[in-house]
């Protein structure tokens, strides 16, 4: 980006040698790009030495007024926008291969297969999914097969063959084996430190059990940025303006959550969730960031009152209802529906549905 553009000598150089009037000469030599480093690495060099920046540009800008001005600049010129718009492509096919894995967690899954269906090559796609995922695949896919394990010996009476059996082990030792490696203790000795206990004076929860159809979902991915209340909300006029867009907004019971994971098993910085609106089953559209929430037999909870006090209802429910129920959850997947907003309700009125995959025991 030339600070100014009446002064040649700050311009960059395009292939046929001419200047060019959209990179300075730090970044663009004879149509190669010289510095390849990311635009957040970018603004904050400039920030480090806002006086320079003043000098070359004549400007008076503080190290604030800087940061404000780049934010907004850079992400406009065509090598920022680029990079940027294939990011976000990137992020999107690994997010649908991420679902793809989630729902053939336990079938044959390798890197020549998942990168075909991503559309990227071998070494791209390793490289791109340990950028998104944060890990490499073969540590992901392990990963949410032992924690699926995890969850099983804590949500059933299965033993280790029953167990090895459902998820394509060769046998119980090598379970077991992995397990340990993976988790520390022995699958007896997980099982016992975190088998629910309940209390026999308990609140008495009634759901409705019934199946549901397959919903698609535009999903964005939350991960920890509801520890952000401006991010969060970021996402929410997200979704809000998504929906009216799409003149899905006919409704309050539009707007979801999506739970892949059991933070009691799943680091919580590992834990994917997703805030969502339900879009039409008819449309057939493959579009980025549509996830299809599986249909089949639900345990669905009502919820009253305040978002705040959902954790303890939970509690209640994986540690009072399911050990007393005939069922059992059928994984970690679970999803919220909202059936008011917040915006115009009382939060002691606020409705919550839950939606828990269920199998009988």
């Amino acid at each position: 980006m030339p600070l100014r553009f009446d002064v040649e000598k700050y311009l960059g150089t395009n292939s046929d040698g001419s200047r060019s009037d959209e990179y300075c000469y730090y970044c663009l030599k004879d149509g190669k790009y010289i510095v390849d480093i990311p635009m957040s690495e970018m603004i904050n060099i400039w920030i480090k030495y806002t006086d320079k920046y003043n000098e070359y540009a004549d400007t008076a800008y503080s190290p604030e007024e800087l940061r404000h001005i780049l934010n907004e600049r850079l992400p406009n010129l065509k090598r920022w926008k680029q990079k940027l718009e294939t990011c976000n492509i990137h992020h999107q096919k690994i997010q649908d291969i991420i679902v793809y894995i989630n729902n053939h967690l336990f079938d044959t899954l390798d890197t020549d297969m998942l990168s075909t269906i991503s559309g990227l090559s071998k070494y791209h796609f390793r490289r791109v999914f340990q950028t998104v995922a944060g890990e490499n695949i073969g540590s992901y896919i392990q990963r949410l097969r032992l924690e699926h394990i995890a969850h099983l010996l804590v949500s059933t009476d299965f033993t280790l063959n029953q167990i090895s059996e459902q998820t394509n082990y060769q046998t119980k030792f090598s379970l077991a084996k992995a397990f340990k490696k993976h988790f520390g203790v022995s699958t007896s000795q997980y099982r016992e430190k975190y088998k629910p206990m309940y209390d026999e004076q308990h609140a008495v929860i009634t759901p409705e059990i019934r199946s549901i159809l397959p919903m698609k979902v535009f999903c964005i991915e939350v991960g920890e940025k509801y520890k952000d209340e401006l991010r969060y909300k970021l996402i929410w006029d997200r979704l809000t303006n998504y929906a009216r867009q799409r003149n899905e907004e006919k409704s309050n019971d539009k707007f979801v959550s999506l739970s892949m994971d059991d933070p009691a098993i799943t680091p919580i910085d590992k834990c994917r969730f997703y805030l969502g609106v339900i879009i039409d089953n008819k449309e057939n559209d493959f579009q980025p960031g549509v996830i299809e929430v599986p249909g089949g037999r639900y345990a669905i909870f009502r919820h009253i009152g305040d978002y705040s006090l959902l954790h303890k209802f939970y509690r209640t429910i994986y540690e009072e209802w399911f050990p007393e129920s005939k069922y059992r959850p059928q994984s970690t997947f679970s999803f919220e529906m909202y059936m008011n907003r917040p915006t115009s309700t009382l939060r002691t009125e606020l409705m919550t549905d839950i939606y828990i995959p269920v199998t009988k025991k």
